[in-house]
């Protein structure tokens, strides 16, 4: 990033600020770089605004933008500027309440009154003061996340994310952490960003995340909580897999609907969970479902990925499970031996899972199974759709014309959900998949380009921390995965679910 100026622009300055753009959002990807800079130096104030260090001078000059004659690309980077300059405002906010905390740190009951000052300053809750002051006292352990803060590489939800997700850490290698999982902030998701932190957390002291598990595990709960509307809501707090496997089965119950049946997926579930629990009120029996038709399904499964010398009991490496993330590889442990296994190689160079070519359009099972495991979601960036219920579409469209076996294969199968999907073929959205590194790059209509990194095989060791000092390759490791019951039609199940018209792309 760098600092705007109120002089007047140069040529210079656009090539700088496409340069810092470029950069910023390339990732690994050649490729994405050169369209980015391509895109920037077309669009020379977007970039600008895209690349420019919060503070003052960005405030200035967002605050004097002409919104309503100003270019969409320039509206949309603006909007980033202002979600940087929040975060600026929040590092800075908590600047000040750090120096108020500091002065009551003597004082127990100092420190409760800084809380009520501070509630009746902003006329805000207890609670919501509180939350203001965790943070700045959080932020003063974590200088790191502070600063990146405040430079906007972090926005105020990632910074919440980084620090809950390691705040069992000790300091120094929550440091660790922030350190290898900030500079990738900028590409990630709040919840992917989480999910890569409790992944660490994990496989830094697994004996000690065992010990937290079994102290939450016994805090299990169901919430009933009064909503508006004379609506309410159930809460369960329940251990990762018991969640993912509840999941499963209401999905199932949901997709048995007819295809004519009006309601939507959400209600669907709903509805199942209603009905299954009322039945066990009624007449103490499992319930059929109450839809106006039913379709037969498959058998849900419960998908987790670990690699083999975790399963064996070698590594601490954390374990995959479809629908949640990272889990302790003890606990993939004592789910294998209700499992089923498929192995399949690594990339050495990206670490995505590999597989052979198909031979005709519809990709054959191992090769589907392979594409899964690879893309993990949706490969669109930052989408978290699991690629079990995704469409696998040719990234380059299929060729009645051409050998089947040149198209059905690894590099031009892609797993995408059904709304990027439907971007991609019916909104001018392009993706591509850069062969050297495994980014996937994304250019929508006007040219400009998003990533999403390549997706370790589940289960593989952790490349983040390594990465920090130097990149370095892997090896073909096996990576098991591991389900029971349900081989679907991956794009026929997302359809059954969210309902497809006549003219979207096929699915399979």
């Amino acid at each position: 990033m760098f600092e705007l100026s109120s002089e007047v622009r140069t040529a210079d300055d656009d090539v700088a600020a496409a340069l810092a753009y470029a950069r910023s959002v390339a990732g690994r990807s050649h490729v994405a770089e050169d369209l980015a800079m391509h895109w920037a130096l077309a669009h020379p104030e977007a970039a600008r605004l895209a690349a420019a260090r919060p503070g003052p001078a960005l405030t200035w000059r967002l605050t004097d933008l002409a919104v309503a004659d100003a270019p969409s690309e320039d509206l949309l980077e603006a909007l980033g500027a202002w979600e940087r300059t929040a975060a600026w405002v929040a590092a800075e906010q908590a600047r000040v309440l750090q120096e108020l905390q500091r002065r009551v740190a003597a004082s127990t009951w100092a420190q409760k009154g800084l809380r009520e000052d501070v509630a009746g300053t902003l006329a805000v809750s207890g609670r919501a003061a509180g939350i203001l002051c965790d943070r700045a006292r959080e932020l003063t352990a974590a200088p790191e996340v502070h600063d990146a803060l405040r430079e906007g590489v972090l926005s105020v939800r990632k910074a919440d994310v980084l620090l809950r997700d390691t705040g069992s850490l000790p300091a120094s290698e929550a440091r660790r952490v922030h350190d290898a999982l900030i500079a990738q902030a900028p590409l990630l998701t709040a919840p992917q960003l989480g999910a890569a932190a409790r992944r660490a957390v994990l496989e830094l002291d697994p004996h000690a995340a065992e010990a937290r598990h079994r102290q939450a595990r016994e805090e299990r709960c169901v919430v009933l909580e009064p909503a508006a509307d004379c609506m309410a809501t159930i809460r369960a707090y329940l251990p990762a897999t018991d969640a993912v496997r509840a999941m499963r089965a209401l999905d199932a119950v949901a997709a048995a609907a007819a295809p004519e049946d009006p309601r939507g997926i959400d209600a669907r579930r709903a509805d199942a969970l209603v009905d299954v629990l009322a039945a066990v009120l009624d007449a103490g029996v499992s319930v059929q479902a109450t839809s106006p038709g039913r379709r037969r399904r498959r058998t849900p499964r419960l998908n987790l990925t670990i690699s083999t010398d975790a399963l064996a009991g070698a590594t601490s490496t954390a374990g995959f499970l479809d629908g949640y993330g990272p889990v302790l590889p003890s606990l993939a442990r004592r789910l294998a031996h209700e499992a089923a296994w498929h192995f399949v190689r690594t990339d050495p160079a990206t670490g995505e899972a590999l597989e052979q070519p198909g031979s005709r359009y519809r990709p054959p099972e191992a090769l589907r199974s392979a594409i899964i495991a690879r893309d993990v979601t949706c490969t669109f960036p930052g989408c978290r759709v699991s690629a079990q219920v995704c469409d696998l579409d040719h990234t380059v469209p299929f060729d009645d014309t051409r050998e089947a076996a040149e198209q059905t294969r690894r590099s031009n199968l892609t797993a995408l959900c059904r709304h990027h999907h439907r971007l991609k073929t019916h909104g001018r959205w392009t993706p591509s998949r850069d062969p050297d590194s495994g980014v996937v790059v994304w250019t929508s209509p006007g040219g400009k380009p998003y990533t999403r990194d390549p997706v370790e095989a589940p289960g593989e060791p952790d490349r983040r921390l390594a990465r920090r000092e130097a990149d370095q390759g892997g090896g073909d490791v096996g990576a098991g995965h591991q389900g029971a019951g349900r081989d679907g039609d991956v794009g026929d199940d997302r359809s059954s679910l969210t309902g497809a018209d006549p003219p979207d792309p096929a699915p399979f």
